[in-house]
C-alpha cells in the first residue's frame, strides 16, 4: 500500500501545502519524502500530520484500501452470498488457496477453508471439511486471545460448519476477546451480529437456556439507536425465543413488528431471509 501517495492526495484535496503542515515535530523534507515513497514515517508523526488535516486513522486506512482494492475475501462473503455471485465466490476460494500455497499464510488458509465450505453449500455439493482443517480453524480461534475484525468475521462465517458446542464456547468468550475494540463501531457492530447469529443457532437447536444467556448478554451491550438494524434483528430474535418458549402471542407480535421494520427500511432481502427462518422454526 502506498500510504504516502494517499496522504498527498488527502492533503491536496483538503487545500493544504507541505509548508502548512511542517513544524518543529515533522519537517517539510520528512513529509515530502514520505509522500514520494522515498522514506517511511513514524506512526506518531503520521498521526500528528493527519490531525492537522482532520482525518481519522479509520478514514485514512479506508481511502488507502479503496485505492488499492484491498478488501478481505471474508468481508466480501456476505455480499457474494446475498447476490448469489457463485463465480466470484469460486474465484475467491481459488485465490486464497493459491495465496496460501505461495506464502504459507495461516490467514489465507483459514479464509480458504471457510470460503470453500460456503461455496460447496451454495452449489449443493457434499460439504466435507477435512477434520484437519476443522482442527486448524478451531485451534486458531481458541488460541487467539485478542480478536480483531478478521477473527469475528472468520468465526461468524464458519459458525454453521463447527460443532454447536464449539460455537457456543467460543461465543461466550467474544466479549473478553474483543473488549479492547468495543469503541470501534465496525468491530462492535460485527460483535453484535455474531452474538445474534449464535442466539439464532441455539434457538433453532432448542438450546433455549443458552439462547437466553446470549439474549441477556446482548441486552447488556450499549446498542444505541444508531444501530437501528441490529436492534430490529434483536427484536426479531427475542420474538422467536418467546415463541419457542410458548409465549406465542407476544413472540409473534415482536417478530411481525421486526419484519415490518425491515420492509419499511427497504431491507427486503433481509426481511425475506428472516421471514424464511421464522417459517422454518415456528
Amino acid at each position: 500500500m502506498d500510504f504516502g501517495k494517499t496522504f498527498k492526495e488527502i492533503r491536496s484535496a483538503r487545500g493544504f501545502t507541505i509548508n502548512n503542515l511542517a513544524d518543529d515535530y515533522v519537517s517539510k523534507s520528512t513529509i515530502s519524502r514520505f509522500e514520494r515513497s522515498e522514506a517511511d514515517i513514524t506512526l506518531e508523526k503520521l498521526i500528528h500530520i493527519m490531525d492537522k488535516v482532520k482525518i481519522s486513522m479509520r478514514e485514512f486506512v479506508f481511502l488507502t484500501k479503496t485505492a488499492h482494492a484491498d478488501v478481505s475475501s471474508l468481508e466480501l462473503l456476505s455480499k457474494v452470498v446475498m447476490d448469489g455471485n457463485l463465480a466470484l465466490l469460486e474465484r475467491l476460494v481459488d485465490e486464497e488457496w493459491a495465496r496460501f500455497e505461495k506464502t504459507g499464510s495461516k490467514y489465507s488458509k483459514l479464509s480458504a477453508i471457510v470460503l470453500e465450505a460456503h461455496y460447496k453449500s451454495l452449489t449443493n455439493r457434499e460439504i466435507e471439511i477435512k477434520e484437519s482443517d476443522i482442527e486448524f480453524l478451531t485451534d486458531y480461534l481458541f488460541q487467539c486471545e485478542l480478536w480483531t475484525q478478521f477473527d469475528l468475521v472468520l468465526f461468524g462465517d464458519s459458525m454453521s460448519y463447527l460443532p454447536i458446542e464449539t460455537s457456543i464456547v467460543l461465543s461466550k468468550e467474544l466479549i473478553k476477546k474483543t473488549q479492547v475494540f468495543h469503541k470501534d463501531r465496525q468491530i462492535f457492530e460485527t460483535l453484535i451480529n455474531t452474538l445474534i447469529n449464535i442466539t439464532l443457532v441455539c434457538i433453532e437447536n432448542d438450546r433455549m437456556d443458552t439462547a437466553e444467556d446470549f439474549i441477556v448478554t446482548l441486552k447488556k451491550l450499549d446498542i444505541d439507536e444508531t444501530f437501528f438494524l441490529e436492534r430490529v434483528i434483536l427484536k426479531f430474535v427475542i420474538g422467536l425465543f418467546l415463541i419457542k418458549k410458548g409465549e406465542i402471542d407476544q413472540g409473534e407480535k415482536q417478530v411481525n413488528e421486526a419484519l415490518q421494520a425491515m420492509k419499511l427500511a427497504d431491507a427486503l432481502r433481509l426481511e425475506e431471509i428472516f421471514h424464511t427462518f421464522y417459517e422454518r422454526i415456528r
